[in-house]
């Protein structure tokens, strides 16, 4: 992979950045909620395209390679009733 600049895309459409505030574990009767960021800008991974989706109870990340022969890095999966709030930064 080359150093060119990473691709950012929610739903397949090109975006400048999408960031995800999630609760890394269910909150329960007295116990703190403890929060994470997923910051597609930021992210340090080396990706070419990085694709973020809503597909029925879950956001989908998918890190690839190289995008136009389908090839995947990894995926990840957060429960949508895990997420506080989605920002979609558009071009």
């Amino acid at each position: 992979m080359t150093n060119r600049e990473k691709t950012v895309k929610f739903h397949g459409t090109e975006v400048a950045n999408v960031t995800i505030l999630y609760a890394v574990k269910p909150c329960s009767r007295g116990d703190t909620e403890i929060l994470e960021e997923f910051d597609a800008a930021k992210n340090p991974e080396i990706y070419e395209t990085v694709n973020t989706q809503i597909v029925a109870d879950y956001i989908t990340i998918t890190f690839y390679r190289e995008e136009s022969s389908n090839s995947i890095i990894r995926r990840e999966l957060i429960p949508t009733h895990l997420v506080q709030h989605i920002w979609v930064q558009d071009m």
